[in-house]
């Protein structure tokens, strides 16, 4: 798949050996999980290597582990990476998350086109994604 992250990207999942990436009014599939070619692709189409937004934001907000990234300064594309608790992966696009909140032990997410994803993780886990993101975007932006 020849897939750029663009300001339309809600997500990337990747779901029993499946590709999924949904836009705001499409969405693509694969058979093989090559989330990391695509960030890494995203970001070097955007300026920069995947290590080097990796190390930009570790710097920005003094992290070590599952750091938010910026794809595009320009469009402030922040994704952040979530693992659920069925071993699905995640990439969310920051800025097009429009609410979240727990369901039972669920978190379901709506964006900013109106739709929804329901993920099985903690509420906790999912909030403290959001928060690094935040903080990131307002550290980048106020430098």
């Amino acid at each position: 798949m020849n897939y750029i992250i663009n300001q339309s990207t809600l997500f990337l999942e990747f779901k029993n050996n499946e590709l999924v990436i949904e836009e705001l009014d499409r969405s693509y599939t694969d058979s093989i999980n090559n989330i990391k070619k695509i960030l890494e692709k995203s970001c070097i189409y955007y300026g920069s290597t995947l290590k080097g937004r990796i190390a930009g934001s570790k710097n920005y907000i003094k992290g070590r582990y599952k750091m938010p990234i910026i794809i595009s300064e320009k469009y402030k594309l922040i994704f952040f990476y979530i693992k659920d608790n069925d071993n699905n992966i995640f990439w969310f696009n920051f800025a097009l998350i429009k609410d979240y909140q727990q369901i039972n032990k669920n978190v379901k997410i709506e964006f900013a086109n109106g739709k929804f994803k329901m993920i099985n993780i903690s509420y906790t886990i999912f909030n403290n994604q959001m928060l690094k993101s935040s903080r990131l975007l307002v550290i980048y932006t106020s430098r």
